[in-house]
């Protein structure tokens, strides 16, 4: 079985989650026997460029890459507005590309070919005229959703009516592109239900693989920290919802504590500077390291969709987190880590367990165990291999 994998950004180095699950991806599909060679297409852009000394060498795996200007072009925008066709996935499309594919596909004999993420969906209908392959979907959230969230939240008219606007193509291109494919690999459990309302083909929740490592907790510390991708518009909006509403009530019972905050394009973030016990970090090259430096690990997004990949390793970690609906989405935690659905909820659990050492120690062991369960190598992989036989065999 060949497969041919592609993504919209370069998998290496890993500079966020995104990356991360799809590194966790590879990792497994690579480790099924029956499958012979993979071909994996990442596009780079000027965000994220293609460098070559960032990737390892594996087994059976080709690695190979274009460049697209996916700059954001006012006029480009607008007349896709007014064609009502989606601009956050028509920029990712390059001729050069289609070339591209079309060699690789004439070259090799595809049996399987996987999106990954939604904007590399675009050439979906280019690959059908020269391969007969099956056609997969690893959906990392519902798109269109997250648009939807952020369009509701805007106070600014003019930016709430295109961001609606936005949200209604990519809907209805999304929604197409589900209904496309052969088969979906949904990352949530919930994004997996929500699926299965709007299509009929298969779909199968494959997670993000993600083995814990040696537990280092200190359950002594109670130093708050955030990590995330910034350049990611729900975790800028809430990081920022915790500085202005959660923040002040703890430093009032906590004057001493502080939370650290790092991620790409953390230090541009205006609304954290110079505040009191709030400490950016910027970029750094081990989430893990900074993760385990830490006591509480919070998730205070208010907008979002899938599984947050950074709450993940947080659990991983057996750090005790504390989260939003929005960050525990898809998941389907132990009844010791709760759900936080409103700012005084939020507050009231930090509280708690920045005032209790045995509540940290029972949250983070049963967050451990939770992912020492749940998303184990061994169990993806095995559910991945069961996935793609059943889908290639019809």
């Amino acid at each position: 079985m060949n497969v041919l994998i592609l993504s919209h950004k370069p998998p290496f180095p890993i500079i966020d989650g995104g990356c991360f699950a799809m590194t966790q991806f590879l990792k497994n599909i690579s480790s099924i026997e029956t499958i012979e060679q993979i071909e994996y297409f990442s596009i780079h852009t000027h965000k994220h460029p293609f460098i070559t000394e960032e990737f390892p060498e594996i087994k059976n795996v080709n690695f190979s890459s274009s460049f697209v200007d996916t700059k954001i072009y006012f006029i480009d925008a607008l007349i896709s507005i007014i064609k009502k066709k989606s601009y956050n996935i028509s920029r990712f499309y390059s001729k050069s590309v289609k070339k591209e594919l079309e060699q690789l596909c004439t070259k090799m004999n595809f049996d399987i070919v996987i999106f990954e993420g939604l904007f590399t969906t675009i050439y979906q209908k280019d690959i059908q005229g020269f391969s007969n392959a099956k056609f997969g979907y690893r959906a990392h959230n519902i798109e269109h959703e997250i648009w939807k969230q952020l369009a509701k939240k805007e106070r600014n008219s003019i930016k709430k009516y295109f961001l609606k606007v936005l949200a209604k193509n990519l809907k209805t291109k999304e929604l197409e592109l589900i209904n496309s494919v052969d088969f979906i690999l949904p990352l949530s459990s919930k994004d997996e239900v929500n699926i299965k309302k709007i299509s009929r083909n298969p779909s199968f929740h494959i997670p993000v693989s993600i083995d814990n490592q040696k537990q280092k907790i200190d359950f002594s510390m109670v130093s708050l920290c955030f990590i995330g991708s910034f350049n990611w518009i729900p975790n800028r909006e809430g990081i920022v919802w915790f500085i202005k509403n959660i923040f002040p009530r703890i430093k009032e019972n906590y004057p001493e504590i502080s939370v650290n905050i790092a991620g790409r394009e953390s230090e541009k973030i205006n609304e954290l500077k110079g505040l009191d016990g709030v400490n950016v970090k910027g970029f750094v090259k081990n989430s893990s390291d900074f993760l385990l430096e830490n006591g509480i690990f919070i998730a205070p997004l208010i907008s979002g969709s899938g599984v947050k990949i950074k709450v993940l390793e947080a659990l991983s970690l057996g750090l005790p987190c504390v989260l939003t609906e929005i960050a525990a989405e898809g998941l389907d935690l132990p009844t010791t880590i709760n759900i936080s659905k409103t700012a005084d909820d939020f507050t009231n659990d930090l509280l708690q367990l920045i005032n209790n050492e045995s509540d940290r120690k029972i949250r983070g062991l049963d967050a451990y165990s939770f992912i020492k369960a749940e998303f184990s190598d061994n169990k993806i992989n095995s559910d991945l291999k069961e996935c793609l036989i059943s889908s290639t065999s019809k």
